[in-house]
């Protein structure tokens, strides 16, 4: 094994520590490490790592001093100026971005909702430039690959967004109204019951019951995955999926989807 073979060749040390990895899902595919970590770093405006080979694998990762995740908030814009300039450089798949994150979204949520299958594609075109233009930002900026990782959209972001509606709120009134038509296209009647049933937190069990189902695995993977993902609900413990005091309740793009599906 040497560096230049490194992403092109996969050697398991020990096959049964490697299967047993796999097979509890630690593991998605042999050989496929070095690529995900460059991809990673690429996506994150990072030079690839360096590798080294002595007897021993050393990998150095060298970070970018140039992303800077900017708040927008330091300075007001007085005159139509700026938002003018940022208006002519901000790219389509900017402006749908901005469009959708009518709420602080992570990043399955905001993939889903643009419905984007490539996840380097969707940092590299969308999430990057409109950080780096300082129109969304992190929530959690000094851990960038944190799993409670969420967006929104800075003062820079909704002065864009009223700037480009005529300045006096209309396009914020726009968006969230295209993204409410964009959801109601897009759940399943299985998604559209849920967010009917849950009129309050509600646990698994509750939710289930609320519906009428008796397949815990159905219920799970065509009711409330599909509306996690969707942004329609969420978790009351994110961080604790599987915690017993887990809960459920709808998001705000989840009350504007049951607002609109009341509507006569």
């Amino acid at each position: 094994m040497s560096v230049g073979n490194l992403s092109s060749r996969s050697i398991r040390r020990n096959a049964l520590i490697a299967d047993l990895l796999h097979r509890i899902g630690f593991i998605e595919k042999a050989g496929t490490g070095i690529l995900r970590i460059q991809e990673e770093t690429r996506e994150q405006g990072c030079p690839d790592p360096e590798f080294e080979a002595n007897g021993f694998v050393t990998v150095t990762f060298r970070p970018n001093p140039d992303v800077r995740v900017r708040s927008g908030s330091g300075r007001a814009i007085d005159d139509g100026t700026a938002t003018d300039q940022v208006t002519g450089q901000v790219t389509d798949h900017v402006w749908q971005l901005l469009a959708t994150l009518t709420y602080e979204m992570d990043r399955a949520q905001l993939r889903a909702a643009l419905q984007l299958a490539h996840r380097s594609h969707f940092m590299t075109a969308y999430i990057r430039p409109a950080l780096e233009a300082g129109l969304v930002e992190m929530t959690i900026p000094d851990k960038p690959n944190s799993r409670n990782q969420r967006y929104r959209l800075t003062r820079k972001g909704w002065e864009l967004l009223a700037h480009d509606g005529g300045g006096d709120g209309a396009a914020t009134d726009q968006v969230a109204n295209q993204a409410t038509d964009q959801v109601t296209g897009q759940v399943t009647d299985h998604v559209r019951q849920l967010v009917t049933a849950l009129t309050r937190e509600m646990d698994r069990a509750q939710l289930q019951a609320a519906v009428q189902l008796a397949h815990r695995s159905h219920f799970m993977a065509a009711y409330i995955r599909p509306a996690l993902e969707s942004g329609l609900i969420e978790m009351t413990i994110p961080d604790k999926p599987r915690s017993h005091d887990q809960r459920y309740r709808l998001t705000p793009k989840g009350r504007k989807l049951v607002g609109s599906m009341q509507e006569p």
